[in-house]
């Protein structure tokens, strides 16, 4: 199983906020790959790179008020990257990247620190057939 990384939008405090109370707002999650969810990373509004992660120690269920499961996902450590990975070309990642808070992307932990920048994943995954635009849109439907 691979290790996960859940890359999310949300103010530029979020991360240091979240580590100091122990959880992340409830996400509408796929339920099939919370097992291989470790790490958890946001980027704000105008941020170029990515120099943090935190760790995910686990995750308990949410429901709505309309039935609507989400998953509460509980912290860990804040880790800082050995170096941080720049976005790179916007064009690529143009609709790809959360624009929300309720909107999310799931990286591979190994293929993300691998790359010289965010959108070289992307690049990487459009050459490989994984996708037939340069980079799917974001996941979420509705805000939990």
């Amino acid at each position: 199983m691979s290790t996960t990384v859940l890359l999310t939008h949300h103010h530029r405090e979020a991360m240091v906020n979240a580590a100091e109370r122990g959880f992340w707002m409830p996400l509408l999650l796929p339920a099939d790959q919370l097992g291989s969810l470790r790490y958890l990373t946001s980027l704000s509004r105008g941020e170029g790179h990515i120099e943090a992660l935190l760790e995910i120690s686990g995750f308990e269920p949410w429901r709505q008020p309309d039935g609507q499961r989400c998953w509460l996902p509980f912290l860990g450590q804040r880790l800082q990257l050995p170096r941080p990975i720049p976005l790179g070309n916007r064009r690529l990642l143009e609709g790809w990247l959360p624009q929300r808070c309720e909107a999310f992307q799931l990286l591979d932990l190994h293929a993300l620190l691998a790359v010289e920048r965010l959108s070289d994943l992307c690049s990487r995954q459009a050459r490989s057939g994984g996708l037939s635009t340069p980079c799917s849109s974001p996941q979420a439907s509705r805000p939990c």
